[in-house]
């Protein structure tokens, strides 16, 4: 007779006994009884038939051809590294309500639109709902577009057997189920077997497979790390629930790199590519104001032009606020601790209030001059111009360190009309060649030198 053992359907840990917690992720509730299978007995592997090969034998067409196709959307393709590699597999994930469905629906839609077949497996909605979506995004019907409502992974395979897709989208793994399978949907080992089986689908049938998975709490994929090593491509969508911009990054690429990000703004329509992202991030007018300076970020290999706006107010609590928008507010408590004991700029009785513009989410250090310029312009109550940006990381000595990849953001600078960059004094005595000579660049040593040169303090 055969021994009943429970396993966790979280993370797979097996148990001759049941128990209310898992001890191994500590999920609740989570052991099924599953009866065990004996085991075949191993033969001896045979040989499949395959050799080495030599690199030397391989001609130069079979080692740089990469057959790829358009997406449709020119910000997925610069993320994906040019276009989506046929029999490939890719994995998108990001919080709910982000935009994955309705991103994936329109790389469905500009696949079709180019000719070729897509399916888009939807295991979350059924048909008539899937038709309301459609709808309301206003998007045009393709005949070479399929869409499909199904939880079984049998229908997927039916689907790939029938249309022969060029690309298809499982709209997400964590519903699907298998038939022989008794494991819940969700659960550790169905994600695993259902990430093989669709890999042998792409690799074997050539086609290009994207998967939409769910994120827990701590903002990660959800289910076994196997699943993003088993993939071909990683894809994050990130962004405010609450605002328009989205930002689809890619943290694993086995087909281009991973320094690569796409903008787009979400409208009634759906997403919508930002062409002029700098633009998107500024304020028309062109008037100074107390408190807001400019800087340039870095996302992958693109510059992006960003206000950094400050609020620092009178404040009547014991402990005054300390809020930061699109930034560790760690860091602002570091920042305004550098400028009270540098500059003598008292914070101890004032609230601070600061804002990424855009909902950008800063991570890099490079804003740090922008933020202590804006702190005390904002405290001092004077204007600052915005023909100039502040780029700069300030050390806790208030020292100002050069930024990498200074070129790239200076021709941003010089595209969006900035006449005065105010930088570290290492890149003022290196300029770069081929600027113009009606763009300034200022170098300081430390913030003292720059606050006070600069007519703030």
């Amino acid at each position: 007779m055969k021994s009943k053992e429970y396993v966790c359907q979280s993370c797979g840990y097996p148990t001759p006994s049941w128990f209310g917690k898992c001890p191994q992720c500590g999920g609740w509730n989570t052991f099924l009884e599953r009866i065990p299978t004996s085991r075949p007995e191993k033969k001896p592997p045979s040989p499949s038939g395959k050799r080495p090969v030599s690199l030397e034998a391989i001609s130069e067409k079979e080692m740089t051809s990469d057959t790829r196709f358009p997406s449709g959307i020119s910000e997925v393709d610069r993320v994906l590294g040019g276009g989506i590699v046929e029999g490939s597999l890719s994995l998108l994930s990001g919080d709910p309500g982000i935009g994955k469905s309705t991103l994936l629906l329109a790389i469905a839609g500009g696949v079709a639109r180019a000719g070729k077949k897509a399916v888009y497996i939807s295991t979350e909605e059924s048909l008539h709902q899937l038709f309301i979506r459609i709808q309301r995004l206003h998007f045009p019907r393709f005949p070479n577009l399929f869409v499909f409502s199904t939880d079984q992974f049998g229908d997927v395979e039916s689907a790939v057997d029938t249309v022969h897709p060029d690309l298809m989208i499982v709209d997400s793994i964590q519903n699907l189920s298998i038939e022989e399978v008794e494991s819940l949907p969700g659960s550790i080992t169905l994600i695993r077997d259902l990430t093989l089986r669709c890999m042998e689908i792409s690799k074997k049938r050539n086609v290009a497979l994207f998967l939409v998975g769910h994120v827990t709490k701590e903002g990660t994929v959800a289910g076994p790390r196997t699943l993003e090593h088993l993939v071909d491509v990683v894809l994050y969508l990130d962004g405010e629930p609450q605002g328009p911009l989205r930002i689809l990054r890619s943290v694993k690429n086995r087909f281009g790199s991973t320094q690569e990000v796409g903008l787009m703004e979400m409208k009634e329509e759906g997403l919508v590519e930002l062409a002029n992202p700098s633009q998107f991030f500024l304020n028309e007018e062109n008037t100074s104001n107390s408190g807001t300076a400019r800087t340039i970020l870095a996302e992958g290999r693109r510059a992006i032009l960003l206000e950094v706006q400050s609020l620092v107010n009178q404040s009547y609590l014991d402990f005054p606020r300390r809020v930061s928008v699109g930034m560790d507010v760690n860091r602002l408590h570091l920042l305004a601790a550098v400028v009270e004991k540098r500059l003598r700029v008292r914070f101890s009785h004032q609230d601070i209030y600061l804002n990424m513009t855009g909902g950008m989410k800063v991570t890099e250090t490079v804003p740090d001059l922008a933020i202590c310029f804006s702190l005390v312009s904002s405290r001092l109550e004077k204007p600052i111009s915005k023909d100039t940006v502040y780029l700069g990381e300030v050390g806790l000595g208030g020292e100002i360190r050069p930024v990498y990849l200074f070129e790239m953001r200076i021709q941003e600078a010089l595209r969006m009309g900035i006449q005065r960059v105010v930088t570290s004094h290492c890149h003022s005595k290196k300029r770069p060649r081929n600027l113009p000579s009606t763009l300034e660049i200022v170098g300081y040593d430390t913030l003292w030198n720059a606050c006070q040169k600069e007519g703030l303090v």
